[in-house]
């Protein structure tokens, strides 16, 4: 009769199963504690914005399958996070209708082609948002108006607060996309003191002055802190909207000195969240609402 001989499997010392283990352990405390340090805040005295809703897609610190500037972006910023309100950026259709969508282009977010300025409303509403199979899993979400937004804020209470982006790629329409998008929100009795116009053009915001006297108007700046300055003081605008990750604490107090309000965008760690709190800013457009209201309270 044959003899079998049975194989046995290699015994794994038990000191490195314990020294894996202790290294995984070690791995996940490190990664912990890297997701929540951050700065001891020292200012509380700022405004929570959802940037474009509840930020840009993300697949990690939070993870974020909400395309930015859709309804459910948006609601979950206000609704389930408490943002006092929300930055969104506007584009007007060829036709004149006020849609919330990040770039010119539809191609960036969808599986569309063309400019938003040179398409119209039919052809832009109700689009759906593309991010790839592992976001698209947890996402539905369709272009929508700023009208569509505004009437679920007329529900509320109390009106969130409003960062308005100016997005146009033709300055012939300067005066028409103004007097379209105050229409709107006057239709809403929305106060404007409640709104900020936005844009890195001081003559497209000229146009809403020319149309609202009173609107508060912040020029955005990607270049030169200094120049932007400059540019504010020249054209008599009321704040300045800069990335949080380019600027100091005492750019901040600089402009403040001037009068000026100060918004700071990005941030998502609650790091980059707590420094940009820090530098005492009037507001803070932020990727990560639930972790900013989390540092504030």
């Amino acid at each position: 009769m044959a003899t079998v001989h049975h194989m046995s499997k290699r015994q794994v010392p038990r000191k490195v199963k314990l020294a894996v283990l202790a290294f995984v352990l070690f791995g996940l405390a490190l990664g912990g504690w890297l997701l929540y340090r951050h700065d001891k805040i020292v200012h509380t005295d700022v405004q929570v914005i959802g940037h474009a809703g509840s930020g840009f897609m993300s697949p990690f610190n939070p993870f974020n399958p909400l395309p930015s500037n859709s309804m459910a972006s948006i609601l979950q910023a206000v609704e389930e996070h408490s943002a006092d309100g929300v930055e969104v950026d506007v584009q007007l259709t060829q036709d004149g209708v006020p849609v919330l969508y990040h770039d010119p282009t539809l191609e960036s977010s969808t599986a569309a082609t063309g400019f938003i300025d040179d398409l119209s409303a039919n052809e832009v509403i109700g689009l759906k948002y593309t991010g790839g199979f592992g976001y698209d899993l947890f996402q539905d979400e369709e272009i929508i108006t700023l009208e569509a937004m505004l009437q679920r804020f007329a529900t509320y209470p109390e009106l969130p607060y409003l960062h308005l982006d100016l997005r146009n790629q033709k300055p012939e329409r300067h005066l028409n996309y103004a007097q379209t998008l105050l229409a709107m929100l006057r239709k809403y009795n929305y106060p404007v003191q409640q709104l900020v116009f936005i844009s890195p053009n001081p003559d497209f915001l000229m146009a809403f002055r020319e149309v609202e006297p009173q609107a508060q108007l912040m020029l955005d700046t990607g270049g030169s802190f200094d120049e932007a300055l400059q540019t504010i003081q020249k054209y008599k605008l009321q704040g300045i909207c800069a990335n949080g990750r380019n600027v100091s604490e005492a750019q901040v107090q600089q402009a403040k000195a001037l009068g000026l309000q100060v918004a700071l965008f990005g941030g998502k760690s609650r790091s980059r969240i707590a420094k940009m709190i820090n530098m005492q800013p009037d507001a803070i457009q932020v990727d990560n609402v639930a972790a900013a209201r989390d540092l504030l309270e």
